[in-house]
């Protein structure tokens, strides 16, 4: 019996190598950039905005905000070209709002500046507002517009709150 497990054995490694093939790592080379592509890095060099957006601003002048909102809402390195190109496209005002804003990953806050069916002035307005209410506080209990500038107030509800002065005691009813 030993005979056979020897037998046994020997058959099972003598077909294993003594050592293993070690496969020499072949070190990555990028394929060549295509004229293409070096074009657009070009172009989007001479622009100061990410390659992504060469051919939208060279169509259009700009690159319009629902492109960069629906970017900065996917996140990641769209967000990050996004908020590249909003930095020279936004108002100058907003610009220590936006660094506040991605600072602190207040993306919704932001989102919320965005008018889909206006113009792009409208959206400007909004930035502006936007950040008027982040600089100025005691703005909170006035009648001045929240971010999303639809109505709604910077104070907690539903709108403004309407107060009756406690000196003023309401008439009786008759």
């Amino acid at each position: 019996m030993a005979v056979q497990l020897l037998a046994l054995f020997a058959t099972i490694f003598g077909r294993m190598p003594l050592v293993p093939n070690v496969v020499t790592p072949v070190p990555y080379v990028p394929p060549p950039l295509a004229p293409g592509e070096a074009y657009r890095r070009d172009i989007a060099r001479r622009l100061g905005i990410p390659s992504r957006y060469v051919d939208v601003a060279l169509a259009q002048g700009t690159v319009p905000y629902s492109i960069l909102f629906d970017h900065v809402r996917r996140g990641g390195k769209s967000r990050d070209d996004a908020m590249k190109v909003l930095r020279q496209r936004a108002p100058e005002a907003c610009q220590e709002w936006l660094n506040h804003v991605e600072q602190w990953g207040l993306w919704t806050s932001l989102l919320l500046c965005h008018v889909r069916d206006g113009f792009d002035e409208d959206t400007d307005v909004k930035l502006l507002k936007s950040t008027l209410a982040w600089l100025d506080p005691e703005t909170l209990g006035s009648d001045v517009l929240g971010p999303i500038g639809a109505g709604a107030s910077l104070s907690p509800g539903n709108g403004p709150v309407k107060r009756e002065p406690d000196e003023d005691p309401k008439p009786p009813k008759p």
